[in-house]
């Protein structure tokens, strides 16, 4: 008798376990603006190749003219400038071993993108000068929440069609309080394998999606190699919210992504863009 006691206990806990995760990972449950024009093809970092470098004006401009959506991350400068650039540090796309954070936007405005004439742009001049027709996914990268009122102070004046995404959930929270009609999502990967050089603990809670209660995506942005982990399938099949794929870079994973995702961020390949839906 008391082992049947020990073995319901336990099915108690597991159940009760299972229940809060599941309302843990859970996204929002309604959208309170249409996720329809933003359910497209992104050129991730933008349409960039061996003459244009990514995360630019001109690799942006590049996917507008094409008919794709942009995919782009944007950053603080030393100055509390917002600036469209990937890395923490300069090393890799400049040959400089500076962090982004350390110079301010007129520095960095300075600094030549190796192999190219290609610069580090500002925010406020890519928002300027894309098509309003064209989508804009947009990673916040970091954890200093002043990125998100910059961002939201220069969105506010945008008429055109954006969402914003971030592994960081606290980014997403901010939005969640101050922006609630924002589109948001959750980015998810498996971090204990391909973020080895992060904090372990923070990969921890992070991979499986246990933060997602402070930001509510909208969708989840998800690594194509981990889609079918499960609190992606919690959130997406459970759930239903929309799944967007990163990153593509072949036509065979194209092919399959586009079978199963609402938005595909691809790279090196160049598929048919789809059509633009209407607001």
């Amino acid at each position: 008798m008391r082992g049947r006691m020990v073995v319901l206990y336990i099915l108690l806990v597991l159940i009760v376990l299972a229940g809060l995760y599941i309302l843990a990972v859970m996204p929002r449950r309604e959208a309170k603006t249409s996720l329809e024009p933003l359910k497209t093809d992104y050129a991730h970092r933008g349409l960039f190749d061996a003459d244009i470098s990514e995360n630019t004006m001109p690799a942006f401009m590049a996917a507008s003219r094409a008919g794709y959506g942009i995919e782009l991350d944007i950053q603080l400068s030393a100055d509390g400038e917002v600036v469209v650039f990937h890395d923490d540090t300069l090393e890799r796309l400049c040959g400089r071993p500076e962090k982004v954070s350390d110079l301010t936007a007129a520095e960095l405005s300075w600094v030549g993108i190796t192999g190219s004439c290609d610069r580090i742009p500002l925010f406020e001049d890519v928002l300027a000068r894309v098509d309003k027709d064209t989508p804009l996914l947009i990673e916040l990268k970091g954890y200093d929440v002043a990125l998100c009122e910059k961002a939201a102070a220069m969105l506010d004046d945008y008429d055109g069609y954006y969402c914003i995404e971030s592994f960081n959930p606290l980014l997403l929270n901010w939005f969640r309080k101050n922006r609630p009609r924002c589109v948001r999502g959750q980015l998810t990967a498996n971090l204990l394998r391909v973020n080895k050089k992060g904090n372990f603990f923070v990969n921890l809670i992070a991979t499986p999606m246990l933060l997602n209660f402070l930001s509510r995506p909208d969708f989840i942005a998800s690594d194509i190699a981990w889609q079918n982990c499960l609190p992606v399938k919690i959130c997406t099949k459970m759930f239903g919210a929309p799944l967007f794929l990163w990153t593509v870079d072949t036509p065979e994973k194209y092919s399959a992504a586009v079978g199963t995702a609402d938005a595909v961020i691809f790279q090196d390949i160049k598929p048919e863009p789809r059509q633009k839906k209407a607001k």
